[in-house]
């Protein structure tokens, strides 16, 4: 039995353009974008979700030939529509990193770094420790199967081949990066306004009583505080984490054009 090149190229183009959204989505989401997981890991996964996305995902149109130009803008869009859905959670985890690393600041805290294995670079030690929180609550609560739900719905509400995004939902991309300063800041407030009173008091002693040594007395009971502040701060981190990532989920809903 012999196929002509034109059947097996529109079987390609329906398993492709798929893949396509779908591994872009994971190339950059929190946890499957991380540089300690292997691009190979993510190509068998993105083939793995495909496969079984398949039957839910509506048929693509046969009058687009895969290679041709047409065949190149639509690539480029699932490209695009993946890697904004991804980014968002993104935003979401550095929020907390963030929020350690206003934290670690404000208490001396932040002279404690290591390698984030998420990007390869040297964060402070508390932003590693609220990402690696923000991380598990994200595996917890099923968000990575979410932001799978969420891309198959996509495809229903973007087709491939007739829908992309749009100016404004760069432009509401763009603005929910703002989110993640405001957000991290409201969490980091309490701790904040705590340290700057200690500072303070310290610095009514250094006045009053010069010749003290307040420096060394300062320093290691802002540490003190720092600790029982992330301490205070880490009992209501889920509460925090949940909020903000319902306020995630109607972001997602707005960029695929869906009511969810």
């Amino acid at each position: 039995m012999e196929y002509p090149a034109s059947v097996i190229l529109d079987f390609i183009a329906n398993y492709f353009w798929p893949y396509t959204r779908i591994s872009a989505m994971l190339m950059v989401m929190s946890v499957t974008g991380a540089r300690f997981v292997s691009s190979r890991i993510r190509l068998f996964l993105g083939l793995a979700i495909t496969f079984a996305v398949m039957p839910a995902i509506p048929a693509i149109p046969g009058n687009i030939e895969l290679f041709s130009l047409q065949g190149l803008i639509i690539t480029f869009q699932q490209i695009l529509i993946g890697v904004a859905m991804g980014m968002i959670t993104q935003f979401m985890i550095q929020t907390f990193v963030l929020l350690g690393q206003i934290l670690g600041m404000q208490s001396s805290l932040g002279f404690a770094s290591m390698v984030d294995p998420a990007n390869g670079q040297s964060t402070p030690l508390l932003g590693q420790l609220f990402m690696f929180l923000a991380t598990m609550f994200f595996l917890a609560s099923d968000g990575h199967l979410e932001m799978i739900h969420l891309v198959v719905l996509s495809f229903k509400t973007i087709p491939i081949g007739s829908g992309s995004l749009t100016a404004v939902d760069f432009r509401e991309l763009a603005l929910w990066l703002s989110t993640i300063f405001k957000v991290a800041l409201s969490m980091s407030l309490a701790g904040i306004v705590a340290l700057l009173t200690v500072n303070l008091s310290f610095g009514v002693m250094t006045r009053a009583a010069p010749q003290l040594n307040i420096f060394s007395l300062g320093f290691s009971f802002a540490l003190l505080v720092g600790l029982l502040l992330c301490w205070y701060i880490i009992g209501g981190l889920y509460n925090q984490y949940d909020l903000f990532w319902s306020h995630g989920e109607q972001q997602l809903c707005r960029l695929i054009h869906s009511s969810c």
